[in-house]
């Protein structure tokens, strides 16, 4: 499974004073449609500040107001609010557009989590040490231990940047790939980035990610979920090089001339796993 990246609201320091977040809490009932235009930034957080119409409800305002459990009357003055301001467009048929939302957007991966917990455990750990430390060198240790935990905060600090901050080299040839294959108008930013994640959360070799690509689309599947099921099944099976890549297909294509494999198995169990993502499971 790949590893996690959770996303939240950035808000900046001078949001409430913005002239156009002053305005809009001056309205009669601005304060809740301040927490309306904030609830639709959160939604549309992990699609890249859109908002889509799935057809669930009568028209865009009523879904918006059923996903966010708002009233309708109350979403649409904020929505209608939001476009005068120019906070909000029509990118599409289906969708609007919260223009500010990528500006605003803070992420980890898992791991970066799992590392902060971490530390916060060993420091804690060194808090309650000390405690039974003799008092005529409680200070001196205290210092010293945490000197040595800023210290390893810093190296971790400085790893995690490298992470996640790839190439441009490595960024590049992903946008090639992309291009190449005919899916620069398919996916999203925030689409792109959850590809580039592999590289930088599950250390993938970027060829592994521009291989997907190459795969998917000579399968004529042009899409994000076809080819994240691809790279969600090579990480399960260890591939993370285009070195494995090849062997596990040497080893596949030796075993099914062995008459170990049935000649059909490699593309039924595609088939099942591809049924699978396009269910959601």
């Amino acid at each position: 499974m790949t590893n996690k990246r959770y996303f939240w609201l950035k808000l900046p320091e001078e949001f409430f004073n913005r002239k156009e977040i002053k305005a809009l809490r001056r309205i009669a009932g601005g304060d809740t449609y301040t927490v309306i235009y904030l609830k639709m930034l959160l939604k549309s957080l992990q699609s890249d500040g859109k908002l889509y119409f799935e057809g669930v409800a009568n028209n865009f305002i009523e879904e918006i107001a059923l996903d966010i459990d708002e009233d309708i009357e109350n979403v649409q003055v904020t929505v209608n609010y939001l476009h005068n301001k120019g906070l909000l467009v029509d990118s599409g048929s289906d969708e609007v557009e919260l223009v500010s939302m990528k500006s605003m957007v803070g992420s980890e991966s898992s791991s970066t989590e799992r590392k902060r917990r971490q530390r916060e455990r060993e420091r804690q750990t060194l808090i309650e040490r000390d405690n039974v430390t003799p008092k005529s060198r409680q200070g001196h240790v205290e210092i010293e231990k945490e000197l040595d935990i800023d210290k390893e905060i810093e190296t971790e600090g400085e790893i995690e940047k490298k992470q996640s901050h790839p190439t441009a080299t490595v960024r590049q040839q992903l946008s090639d790939a992309i291009e190449k294959n005919g899916f620069s108008l398919v996916l999203t930013p925030f689409q792109s980035e959850n590809l580039l994640a592999y590289v930088e959360d599950d250390h993938m070799e970027v060829g592994v990610v521009v291989r997907s690509l190459e795969e998917a689309s000579n399968n004529g599947k042009r899409n994000y979920n076809y080819v994240r099921a691809i790279l969600e099944n090579k990480l399960k099976e260890g591939i993370t090089t285009v070195a494995k890549w090849d062997a596990s297909k040497r080893d596949f294509q030796e075993r099914r001339n062995a008459n170990q494999v049935p000649k059909n198995e490699e593309s039924a169990e595609w088939a099942r796993e591809m049924e699978e993502h396009w269910k959601g499971n």
